[in-house]
């Protein structure tokens, strides 16, 4: 298993460090332990054809973000086989 991995929610996405995580916490933050870096996803909202109210429907992660965090971790666990 590599040293550093993507955690991808519903909301947000991170790389972190298996070596600075804690298994117990199920939690996922800008300040969570073993988290070398992360980004928030955005809001994605539908507006309703009939009143044309706007309806929160979840949330959504940027491709471009995905690509950095797959980037990263890719850049980091290479780099990490290299120090052993």
């Amino acid at each position: 298993m590599s040293r550093y991995f993507i955690d991808e929610r519903s909301g947000c996405i991170a790389v972190r460090d298996s070596d600075k995580t804690d298994v117990k916490y199920s939690g996922l933050h800008p300040d969570t332990q073993g988290v070398v870096r992360y980004w928030d996803g955005v809001q994605v909202t539908k507006t309703c054809p009939t009143c044309r109210h706007r309806i929160n429907n979840g949330w959504k992660i940027s491709d471009a973000d995905k690509q950095a965090a797959v980037a990263l971790c890719a850049e980091l666990n290479k780099a990490n086989k290299g120090d052993k």
